[in-house]
Order: C-alpha cells, then structure tokens, then sequence
C-alpha cells in the first residue's frame, strides 16, 4: 500500500477529514484530535498494511507507523489538504469542554516538542562528533573549521526559546510571529547584555525584572507564549472587526510581554532549576533505585505514548547541568527491546514473522523501538516482561557507572557520539557496556521465556476473532432505554449501519432514561455527554452513544448520572436524554448500543430481547450469526 492509499484510508477510518481538528507527528507516531471520537474505527486502522498499530491515549489517536512516519504525514496533509494544516484547527466541543489533567498537559508538552525534535537531534550528534574529533586531535579544537561546525551545533540549542516559540504558537492558536516576539524579548540583546553585567536594568512599574539567562531554557518562553494566547484570545473577543488587526496584536505585546517577564519566565526558570536539582538529589539519594524502577516502567511509559513528555526534563538538565541521566536509560531501553525481539525471533518457527521480528529489532537498535514494542513484545507478552526487567537492570547500570548524556538526541546505536566528553572517552566506553548488557539480558530472558509464544497461526487467528464474542456469552445485558430494537443496519449513520465500530443494535427510544446494558466500569464519557464507554467483565467494552450527529448539541439535551471511573450494575442509570430538545433541533435520538472487539461481520438478532428496560437476557440469547 503506498503512502497516499495508506492516509487516505487512516483518514477515513477516523470518520473523515471533517473529523480531525488537529494533527501532527512524533518520531514514530501520527496523532489526532478529532470532533467526535466515536466514529473513529481504531481496530480497522490497527490492521492496515503499514500501521504498526492504533490506539487512543492521552486525549490523542495515535497511529503508529515507524520510521518512515513523516512520509505518511506528507501524505495525511495532501489528502485532508494543505489549507486545514497551515490554518489553525478548529477547536472540537470536546477541546473547548476540555478540562486541566495530566494527560490534558502530557499531550501539549508532547505537542509542543515533537515538531523541534529533528533540530535538537541534529545539534546533538554533531555535538558529540566534535567532542570524540578533539579528544583524538586536541590541536583541531583552535581550527576555524572546527569553531563553524561548533557554531552550527550550538544553534538550535542556543535559540531553543525561537524553536518553542513557534510550536508553542501552533499548538496554543496563537498567530506564530507573536510567540516568536515573546522569545525575542526574552533574548533581547539589550536585555541580555544587562544580565551578563549582573543587574536587570528594567523594572515594571518601579518593580525590578528578574534576572535570568534565559537562552537554551525551555519553561519560561513556554509559559509566556501560554499567557500571550490567552490574553490574545480574551482581547479579540471584545475588540470590533475593524479594529483587530491594529489594537489586538499591540494590547497583547504590551500586556503579555512584561508579566511573562516579571513573573512567569522567572517561575519557568526557577522550576527548571529545582528540576534538574531534584533529579541530581534523586540519583545520588536512591540512584540504584530510581535507575531500576525508571528503566523497568519505561516500556509501558514508552507503550502510553508518554515517553515525549520527558523531553523538556532533558533537555533542561543539559541546560542546566551540562548532562542529562534520564536519555541514558531510554537507550538502554530500546536496547532492551530489540534484544526482546531478537530472543523471541528464535524461537518462533515461521520464516515470516521472524523476519519480521528480526526486522523489528533491528530498527529497535537504531532506536525506533515502537515497532518492535508494538508488533512483537506486547503481543506475545514474554518478551516485553523481558525488556522491563532487562532494562531495569540497565537503568541501575547507567547509575552504577554514573552514565550521562552531553547533549540531546534519540537514544540509538547512532547517538553514542553525544556520550563523549571531549579529553575522556570512558563516559561512552560505560554506555556501550550498559546497552550491551542490556541487549543479552534481554534477548537470553525472552527466548528462555519464549517457549509460550504463539505462532499466529490460522487457527489461534480464528480464535482470537471470536474472543469477544465468547465474553459476552457470559454476561447480561439490560436494555438500556425503554422503546423499539432495531437492526444496527437500519440506524441511519453509515458508520454505524456498516459496523465499522463494531457489532451492536440500536433501540428507537420512547422515553429518555438510559441504562447500562452490562455492569462494568466507566471508563470514558465524551465531553458532550452523549457517548459513554463501560469495560465489562472479561475486559469486552460496549459503547453506548446517544442520537447521531448529536456531538453538535455541545450536551445540552443530556444529563448525566455517572462519572469516569464509576463502577455500574446492568440496569443503573446512566443519563437523562431530553427527547423532544434533541428531536427540536432536527436530529435522531436513536440509543444504539455497539461491542468494538466483535468482528465487523458479526450481527446481533435483536428478536429475542424486546420487552421495558428492566428486563434482561443474556447476550447469548441474541443469535450471533
């Protein structure tokens, strides 16, 4: 499949390009924010050639492609179009609605330095190229060639606050030149220069400015171009048309400029500091400890897509400290799982899959890990419990050696230039021995542990399809509002009509109270009220969406009974729809019910479940044909 076929049916598969408000790419990933999530077929996405998987954290939908995601992208622009990307994205309900949590700022800080990445890794290995040529020919460190390239590699660390300036931009909504004035204020020359004298020189109303040097810093030009899009934001509501252009810009200069200089820049590098102090207390405190249990829990980190969100820690400690100690453990990490995919690649009989596994660990070793990760260590389990421990184990090595990273870059066999510091090779010599430690460990425990690894073959396959449908023989389920069972087919939505979310049915309401159809846990509920998701017994979901195409009604007509996390028996109320407010604005309050992990060909006969809401039957009772 090329690369245009592959996005246009990514695209589709995330219920269109109407569908998606925001996207971008990681070094391995694309991620999506979409209006409606609940037309997003993930498991239809999984299973397209050249998609190493799919799944939904952190407020995101990820896809994972592999090395070659950036050529994918080029191609998710061209076909949702260059006009959307450049553009800023249409804020969904469920943004606007979005409420501050962690994963809410996990997933801005991944967005934020995702798109700087290539820059940083480029000035990073040339970093480390330059120390390993001088510490062989010390006399070339007073050659002019030598100070260019050293020039070039400073750059993008040197005007790092320019860099996150214009993703910050792209990622608040703000217009990009602005949060470029914000860096330039910060790096002023004039404002600098007074900093290397020891002194501020301005004041904000006879308060004097911090003084920091705020070149290579990460939080403060990030805070401050936060602070300008929300003055921006607030100004250009109540500012006439005619006069935008002229008096919004300036109101936010004059305004965001001098409190982010004040207060928060001073905040932002004050808290990279404690930081970078609290991770060198860390390690000298409990550093065997905190090496193992960060090198253990890094491939779930790394499997949460949450890896990215580390980044302005690292970087700040290189800024900060001159040295990093977290990017030698992600090294030794994707050592671990490349070495998992090895082992495992051993003991699999089929020539295909170990090729691919081979193929996987390989591109593990260079330091694209996801494809390993997902493709062979989580599916046959054994090797990613050999990666945890392994890595874990390599995580306290990186500690024992006292390992640290000189500059910022990918963790791959191609970064071990930034290892060297100039006149002393040893810090290098010791991550080479941490990483190959951690590749045998790895690999010897996955293929002693291997002898469980599944084959795939035809038969497990066709077990495998038929899994959920096997859970949800076991369970109960309620009607989940009084009225009429219909066909999934009949629902007039043609992504639920085709099953692309999954199996299911639909009740043509004639009251408004619905119900859970099955007891299980809450484990989302969209922002606009109207879809609920519950993880039942056995781990089947089942997706309770209520009317079509109400996502538009921002939840108005909807009252809701229950929260995230709520533990609910089959029958227990769930929410109120307002019947005639959702009818009053010309949209159709069908309640359908659909179970994502059943095969998109399997449907549910509804015959033998009709009767009130607090009748039940088991799921076995509606015919699987």
């Amino acid at each position: 499949m090329d690369n245009h076929t592959l996005a246009s049916a990514i695209v589709a598969d995330l219920g269109g390009k109407q569908n998606i408000t925001n996207y971008l790419h990681c070094v391995t990933r694309l991620r999506f924010s979409l209006a409606d999530g609940s037309k997003a077929d993930m498991a239809a996405i999984g299973k397209l050639q050249g998609v190493l998987g799919a799944k939904f954290q952190n407020n995101q939908y990820q896809v994972v492609i592999g090395p070659n995601v950036s050529e994918v992208y080029d191609a998710v622009v061209d076909v949702i179009g260059a006009d959307q990307k450049t553009a800023p994205a249409i804020a969904s309900a469920a943004a606007q609605k979005r409420k501050l949590s962690a994963n809410v700022i996990f997933t801005a800080i991944t967005d934020i330095f995702s798109p700087i990445l290539p820059a940083l890794v480029a000035g990073g290995i040339l970093k480390g190229i330059l120390a390993i040529v001088v510490t062989i020919a010390p006399v070339l460190a007073k050659n002019s060639t030598y100070a260019l390239f050293s020039l070039i590699s400073d750059v993008p660390f040197y005007f790092l606050p320019f860099l996150l300036a214009v993703s910050s931009a792209r990622k608040f909504k703000l217009n990009e030149f602005l949060g470029l004035c914000m860096a330039g204020a910060l790096l002023y020359p004039t404002f600098t220069a007074t900093i290397a004298s020891g002194k501020s020189g301005l004041s904000l109303f006879g308060l004097t400015i911090p003084t920091f040097t705020y070149s290579t810093s990460v939080f403060p030009v990030i805070l401050g171009v936060g602070l300008m899009a929300i003055v921006y934001h607030f100004i250009d509501r109540y500012v006439p048309e005619v006069l935008k252009m002229v008096v919004v810009p300036a109101l936010t200069l004059a305004i965001a400029v001098p409190i982010a200089m004040w207060i928060l820049a001073p905040l932002g590098a004050y808290g990279g500091q404690y930081l970078a102090t609290g991770i060198v207390w860390l390690f000298k405190k409990a550093g065997l400890l905190a090496g193992f249990l960060l090198g253990f829990f890094m491939p779930l980190i790394v499997l949460t897509g949450m890896h990215q969100s580390t980044s302005p820690i690292q970087i700040q400690n290189i800024a900060t400290l001159g040295y990093d100690y977290l990017l030698p453990i992600s090294f030794c990490h994707n050592m671990a799982e490349a070495g998992a995919a090895f082992g495992a690649a051993l003991r699999m009989k089929d020539k295909e899959m170990r090729s691919a596994a081979m193929s996987t660990s390989f591109s593990a070793f260079l330091g694209i890990s996801e494809p390993a990760l997902y493709t062979v260590n989580v599916v046959n389990k054994t090797p990613f419990i050999s990666a945890m421990i392994a890595n874990g184990i390599g995580g306290a090595l990186t500690v024992i050696f006292s390992v640290k990273c000189y500059a910022f870059v990918m963790p791959g066999i191609t970064s071990l230039p930034v290892y060297a510091k100039a006149g002393n090779l040893m810090n290098m010599v010791w991550i080479v021995v941490c990483i190959a430690a951690t590749f045998l460990l790895s690999a010897v425990l996955s293929f002693a542990l291997g002898h469980k690894i599944s084959q795939h073959s035809a038969v497990e396959q066709a077990q495998a399809k038929t899994a959920g449908q096997t859970a949800l023989n076991d369970q109960t389920l309620a009607m989940p509002v009084d009225g009429n069972l219909i066909p999934l087919s009949q629902v007039p939505d043609a992504t639920f009509a085709a099953g692309t979310i999954g199996a299911g049915f639909a009740v043509e309401p004639t009251d408004g109270i619905v119900v859970s159809p099955i007891a299980g846990k809450i484990t989302n509920i969209f922002s606009t009220k109207h879809a609920i998701t519950i993880e039942g017994e056995g781990g089947i979901n089942v997706l309770i969406h209520m009317g079509i195409d109400t996502v538009e009604l921002k939840g108005a007509p909807f009252t809701l009974h229950v929260a995230e996390g709520d533990t609910v028996a089959a029958g227990q109320a769930l929410a109120d729809m307002d019947l005639d407010a959702i009818k009053d604005h010309g949209k159709n309050a069908d309640v359908i019910v659909v179970f994502p992990e059943l095969p998109k060909n399997v449907t549910l006969s509804v015959a033998a479940a009709t009767g009130p809401k607090n009748a039940s039957a088991t799921i076995g009772d509606l015919v699987l044909a």
